[in-house]
């Protein structure tokens, strides 16, 4: 399964990251909304998307739609330290920051079986 992690930043993204190739995951990051965007446009499919909300160059939820737009069933784990205050999209769960990996792959791993 290849999962985009996109987190501005750096340390988490890196911790996404690790965790996720560790399990096994094929893993592309992106350190904002912008260059998510962009790799979307360069055609790069992923099996599920791992998305901070807040993010520069474009929010977690215009890159989730973008990329549901090309991938309409693509899985979303939204992260933010305001998940209080957010309701997820169809398809998607959002998760509170700080998180544990074992829980996002916990989720993936039950999308991809």
């Amino acid at each position: 399964m290849k999962v985009m992690v996109v987190e501005d930043d750096p340390l988490v993204r890196e911790m996404a990251v690790a965790g996720l190739e560790d399990t096994g995951f094929e893993v592309v990051k992106a350190a904002s909304g912008r260059e998510a965007l962009n790799l979307l446009q360069a055609g790069i499919a992923v099996d599920a998307l791992l998305t901070d909300i807040r993010l520069p160059g474009a929010d977690g939820w215009a890159v989730a739609k973008a990329y549901r737009e090309r991938f309409p069933d693509l899985p979303v784990v939204y992260v933010t330290g305001y998940a209080e205050q957010m309701q997820p999209m169809p398809g998607g769960i959002i998760i509170s920051k700080p998180y544990r990996m074992a829980q996002v792959i916990r989720v993936l791993e039950a999308w991809a079986a």
